[in-house]
């Protein structure tokens, strides 16, 4: 077990003094169940030099060391360890019990949730201030919240020089109600009331003893918490309006008012929403690059408004209006611009066919009036009347959900952990859309501002975003967008890799700022990468970690047939999504992402099916190799899920700084940011707005767009930002933004939210995370590899075989016995050879000391796992003498007699005796031949398996109960209280017919059976045996009998019918000679049908490995060697202690005991 803990002083004297530092980052390392005792003086050396006692606090609480354990709750991965004395209280304890909460939900310092006590709270940019605020448009003390004693909240403006709004209203120095659920402005943030009462329902979750606590999946995480006073999430699969309130301060993507319980509905497809405040689509097609009309009212995908694929093509898009030349928006309080409402929109029942917000529903669901209304009656129309609500109507109901969550939202999911935890799955229609600001957007029905929309992108559509500007500023945006994306998407559906190797900026530097980062589970690497965690931090390990991500590129070329698309390619946002976010119809139309290349099919280019990998490149990547890798998996990635956001620091976009001038100098820091599908970019004197702009590529740019935001004259930008033509600045005239984008307010975290927000989702993982849920990713292969590692055995039980055992009965395609054999390791994990499936016969040719031997013994051992003895034997032939040969080739195949499904071992050494083993084999094929009559292995044990389920009809005069001894009828009178439900005819009747196992047959150095040396003891038989091994290949297939041999390459075994007959093959290299080449066992699985795939094969003969240490180890983590290989101790064996194989046959023996196996008789 593997825990990361931090450990602080606050007793220490400030760092310079001290020479070390204050608190410290540490790995420890410990058996499960290891107490706190074992590692505290370890933890205490991290931060202190005192050799006096140990005494450390979770939180408030003083930890006993005796009986506070490892692995366990509160000592979980991520923890922070106070040495002495408790530290600083809790920025956001417990909170069932919580007052009345201020939520900071949007703006430059988002994110920030505040427990509102009696008294005043003084709101300002001042560290005096009872709520601080980084936002350089708030006063230093600039508004005042006053809670009651009654429990009513009131606000008032303390003379700000920029002002207060509370729901659009200006707020003076005399103090105005602030209701829940109310929105407050204050320069560029926007703060939200949430009643007292906590956060709702948690997800239920239970600890693994190991540091980390399980998440449910499915309806299990839908249930509260125990202790949660909280309702109980909405459903996953159902749809929730993103906002139910506009008057509030909600999310002004649905009508004001509050819905009733009456007006609620079943899940329907999210609409659409006309006049997206959006660059304009773009789109290339077959011989010609053109941009595609501009958004008239055509469907998006992924955006509240922002970056999202217009449906291109759509032949009627009337009633569009034209959009200020000035962008899609107002940040913060702009002015009242023309624009466009959310996308995405639940329409409620009722709310349709009418005038005012009827109309206003039509248009957001088809995105025209009267027109299209028609078509899409069947799906929105509602019998239900439902009475128009004013605009500007307010209430105090709840506030639904939204789509895109704030940051103060994440947060408290995390800490909760809350019900949207990782709610999108890679068919959810808002997979990988990540909220960067708000604007404030026009009604279209004309009522009035909808305050703070959220302004998204979606990285399936776009490929790959940029955001540029200046560091501070920058950081908080990226730290933001990461935080949705690890919040939103569990780690199997997500990996996040960093690559922050820019040397123009130093190491201790970009490692401060990118520590919170190693924190989340999307960091671990989870497809076998060769590093701690999937981190960068110099040129090596970029190179490392984009070598990784271009083999899931060419392993996806290899998949994929030329001109097929993407394997596995899913609409953007069909398919069943689960969350919050809710169903979503399988119907929606198939959208080509921006990145599409000409010849993608539509539904090739509709998106990846999962899972995701998201690169964070931070300034320039590394040398040119690493540009030009990074730079393909920005154009090429989206097609196998990679996706690439990329940051680069340049000045603020201003007049100072025109857009194309911001654009040019961040492709200048970062070449990769050419190649995003769209970019943002921060502007403003101070920074804290940012304009979302898409990019063309190719010739499009210099193509007259149609639309809003268009292109004219060659020039790219905002006219009043001192647009300038893009010939001049851009070295590609027909490569760069296009249009003037949408301005918006910047939503940034600070990086004490984002670690604060990271160690609480640290512990976390989802149920059954280690099962394999994905394709793995091809990886190279190791230089040995052990069989029971593969096997998922380190620690062979009887209890786990006998799982395995169960489930192998279960199987329905596996009918009279499992015949799966692990081989070895592969690129994307154990590599297995199914004789039932593929086979029925396996031949293994290679050199001599290539590892034959070895590799039939992890046949034998992997054959023996997988299935009971009493529904599969396995009889072993020594082709080679090995008793007189001194034991010069080894023990050969005897070690394999100890486990239970072997029922006959031979050594070519005694002819009498090896010719009575091949009378044997041939009288056990004719007996499996009469038994089967004209049908084959597979169709007997059906029939088999169908009669023994059928149960008899009750017998005449056997109903008087169940007492009788002779009764045939449905139930009998068992020996005890349990009542059997099978009739005992039947199982009589099954207990008759003779057992019918699976017999595989393993034969190693066939080549000494088919051409015997001169002198060889077996010689005059060695014909007889191969007689019958030849009726094996022949017939064994229909018969349930396989063969598996292993021989030399070339000579006559190959013209053989056992190699001619073999439909799975396994080639061995030789062996060379040197400490860095592969041990034996490496070679090629080949199928009939031409597929290969390589392989190590495992090793089941050595001796149990000798660990490092069982003593508990504390070690200091150093972040930027965490992308590094991690340091691998050679493995030693115990020389006198038992092999992997003596221990996987001891468990065989008592798991076949437990589960009374039949014995099988044996052939001699």
């Amino acid at each position: 077990m593997q825990i990361r803990l931090t450990v602080v002083d606050p007793l220490a004297p400030p760092a310079p003094a001290r020479g070390r530092a204050a608190s410290c980052d540490v790995l420890v390392t410990a058996p499960a169940g290891t107490a706190l005792a074992a590692v505290a003086s370890g933890l205490a050396s991290a931060v202190s030099g005192g050799d006096g006692p140990v005494v450390l606090y979770a939180g408030a609480e003083r930890l006993d060391d005796r009986r506070s354990t490892l692995g366990e709750p509160p000592l979980t991965d991520g923890a922070v360890l106070s040495l002495g004395a408790p530290q600083a209280p809790e920025p956001h304890p417990e909170l069932d019990d919580a007052p009345t909460q201020l939520h900071v939900v949007a703006g430059p310092d988002a994110g920030g949730v505040h427990l509102l006590h009696g008294g005043e709270i003084r709101i300002g940019r001042s560290a005096d201030a009872d709520v601080p605020l980084d936002d350089p448009d708030v006063s230093r003390l600039h508004c005042a919240v006053t809670v009651a004693a009654d429990g009513r909240v009131s606000v008032a403006d303390l003379a700000s020089t920029n002002g207060t709004t509370l729901d659009g209203s200006g707020v003076s120095t005399r103090p105005v109600r602030f209701a829940p659920g109310s929105l407050l402005r204050i320069g560029e943030s926007a703060l939200r009331l949430a009643p007292a009462g906590g956060p709702g329902a948690r997800v239920r979750t239970e600890p693994d003893g190991e540091g980390h606590v399980r998440v449910p999946s499915g309806d299990d995480r839908d249930a509260p918490r125990p202790g949660s006073d909280g309702p109980a999430a909405p459903a996953r699969g159902t749809a929730t309006p993103p906002h139910a309130r506009v008057a509030d301060g909600g999310d002004a993507s649905a009508p004001s008012g509050a819905l009733s319980a009456a007006q609620e509905h079943d899940p329907v497809e999210p609409p659409v929403v006309p006049l997206q405040g959006g660059a304009p689509r773009i789109e290339r097609h077959a011989g010609e690059a053109r941009p595609s009309p501009g958004p008239r009212g055509g469907d998006t995908h992924g955006a509240g408004f922002g970056v999202g694929a217009l449906q291109a093509g759509d032949p009627d898009h009337s009633g569009a209006e034209d959009m200020s030349g000035d962008g899609g928006g107002t940040p913060a309080h702009g002015g009242n611009r023309k624009g466009t409402p959310l996308r995405g929109t639940d329409v409620p029942p009722g709310v349709r066919r009418r005038g005012g917000l009827s109309a206003w529903a039509r248009r957001l669901a088809g995105g025209r009036g009267e027109q299209g209304a028609t078509a899409r009656r069947g799906a929105y129309d509602d019998d239900e009347p439902l009475a128009p609500t004013e605009p500007t109507s307010t209430t105090n109901g709840p506030r639904l959900p939204e789509r895109w969550p704030d940051p103060a939202s994440l947060l408290l999911t995390a800490l909760g952990p809350g019900p949207r935890l990782w709610e999108r799955a890679p068919g959810h229609p808002e997979a990988l859309t990540v909220r960067l600001g708000t604007a404030d957007r026009a009604a279209p029905d004309g009522s009035g501002l909808l305050p703070a929309v959220p302004v998204t992108a979606d990285l399936r559509e776009v490929g790959a975003l940029g955001l540029a500007g200046p560091r501070e500023r920058l950081a908080g945006l990226a730290r933001a967008v990461i935080a949705q994306l690890a919040a939103l998407h569990s780690p199997d559906t997500l990996e996040l890799v960093l690559i922050s190797a820019d040397r123009s900026r130093p190491l201790e530097e970009r490692t401060a700022e990118w520590s919170w980062l190693g924190w989340l589970p999307q960091i671990r690497p989870g497809h076998g990468q060769d590093c701690r965690l999937l981190l960068a931090y110099d040129r090596e390990q970029a190179t490392a970690r984009t070598d990784e991500l271009l083999r899931r590129l060419e392993d996806l070329a290899a998949e994929t047939p030329a001109g097929a698309g993407s394997a596995g390619a899913v609409s953007g946002a069909g398919g069943s999504a689960h969350g919050a976010g809710g169903q979503v119809p399988a119907q929606r139309a198939v959208r080509r992402p921006s990145w599409a290349r000409d010849d993608d099919p539509a539904d090739g280019a509709a998106g990846f099916a999962g899972p995701y990998s998201v690169i964070v490149v931070d300034g320039d990547p590394g040398g040119a190799d690493v540009r030009e890798a990074v730079a393909r998996l920005a154009a090429e990635g989206p097609r196998a899920g990679i996706h690439v956001v990329c940051l680069a620091e340049t000045a603020s976009a201003s007049p100072a700084s025109p857009v194309t001038e911001t654009y040019e100098a961040a492709c200048t820091v970062s070449p990769v940011f050419r190649e995003c599908g769209a970019v943002a970019l921060l502007s403003g004197d101070v920074a804290t707005a940012l304009r979302l702009m898409r990019v063309a590529r190719g010739a499009i740019a210099d193509q007259g767009a149609v639309g809003p935001g268009r292109v004219e004259d060659g020039t790219v930008g905002d006219a009043r930002a001192g647009s300038v033509p893009a010939s001049s600045t851009d070295p590609d005239p027909g490569h760069g933004p296009v249009g003037h984008g949408i301005v918006a307010a910047v939503d940034a975290v600070s990086l004490a939210w984002a670690e604060r927000f990271a160690r609480a989702l640290a512990p976390l993982r989802t149920e059954g995370a280690g099962g394999e849920r994905h394709a793995r990713v091809s990886v190279p292969l190791p230089q040995a590899a052990r069989l029971l590692d593969e096997l998922g055995l380190a620690r062979a039980t009887p209890a786990s075989l006998m799982a395995r055992w169960a489930d192998a009965g279960d199987d329905a395609e596996a009918l009279g016995g499992r015949a799966c054999a692990v081989l070895g390791a592969g690129p994307r994990g154990p590599v297995s050879a199914d004789l039932g499936a593929d086979g029925p016969h396996l031949l293994i040719e290679g050199p001599s000391g290539s590892g034959r031997t070895e590799l039939l013994r992890a046949v034998v051992a992997s054959l023996a796992a997988a299935e009971r003895p009493d529904r599969l034997s396995v009889v072993l032939v020594d082709g080679r003498d090995t008793v007189s040969a001194g034991g010069a080739h080894g023990d050969g195949l005897r070690v394999c007699t100890d486990v239970p499904h072997v029922t006959t071992h031979l050594t070519a050494n005694d002819p009498v005796r090896m010719r009575e083993f091949a009378q044997s084999l041939s009288a056990e094929l004719k007996r499996r031949a009469e038994l089967l009559g004209r049908s084959d292995f597979t169709e007997w044990h059906t029939g088999r398996e169908l009669s023994s389920r059928m149960v008899a009809q009750r017998a005449a005069g056997a109903g008087a109960g169940t007492g009788g001894g002779d009764l045939t009828g449905d139930l009998d009178t068992p020996p005890s209280s349990t009542i059997r439900l099978r009739p005992g005819a039947a199982r009589r009747q099954a207990a008759a017919v003779p057992p019918l196992p699976r017999l595989v047959v393993v034969v190693d150095d066939l080549d000494a059976l088919v051409s015997p040396a001169l002198g060889s003891p077996g010689r005059p038989a060695a014909g007889s045996v191969i007689r019958a091994l030849e009726a094996v290949a022949r017939e064994g297939e229909r018969l349930g009998v396989h063969l598996v041999a292993a021989a030399g390459i070339g000579g006559r075994t190959a013209e053989s019918e056992p190699a001619r007959l073999a439909t799975l093959r396994v080639t061995l290299d030789a062996v060379a000679a040197g400490p860095d080449e592969p041990a034996p066992g490496r070679g090629r699985l080949a199928w009939a049908d031409g597929r290969a795939v390589p392989f190590q094969g495992g090793r089941v003969t050595g001796r149990i490995p000798r660990t490092a240490t069982l003593r508990p180890t504390v070690v200091p983590m150093e972040w930027h060697r965490m992308g590094d290989p991690p340091a691998r101790r050679p493995v030693r064996e115990l020389g006198n202690g038992p092999t992997d194989l003596a221990l996987l046959a001891s468990a065989l023996e008592r798991a076949a005991r437990e589960v009374a196996a039949t014995e099988v008789p044996s052939l001699l």
